[in-house]
């Protein structure tokens, strides 16, 4: 029966850990969009230096938002405030599905006086 119609929902199990991720997801794309995070794909961004590295993260998913935004809350988590040396790759499979990965150094900048 699976196999015609389909694996049932399970409501209620991963419902919670569903709403969560969303919202994670929500606030890094808020954060983004709203230019309190910066990604570029140079080594440094001018006018400003590396004050700490928090180390390489990296996002993957079907989804290009999900993989995106990922790795955006992954630095936010992090407490960095940009992301250098931004990647990112996709993989076909034999099926037609594509798989993205995003990944980048998270750092700490600080002004240049």
């Amino acid at each position: 029966m699976a196999l015609m119609f389909g694996r049932p929902d399970k409501k209620g199990r991963g419902s919670l850990e569903d709403a969560k991720k969303e919202q994670r997801l929500d606030m890094a794309r808020n954060l983004y969009l709203g230019g309190k995070l910066k990604i570029v794909t140079t080594e440094e961004i001018p006018n400003r230096e590396v004050m700490g590295t928090f180390g390489l993260v990296v996002c993957r998913s079907y989804n290009f938002d999900s993989a995106f935004y990922g790795l955006v809350a992954q630095a936010i988590d992090a407490n960095a405030d940009a992301i250098l040396a931004y990647r990112e790759s996709v993989s076909f499979h034999p099926e037609g599905d594509r798989f993205y990965s995003c990944f980048g150094t998270a750092v700490r900048l600080k002004k240049v006086k």
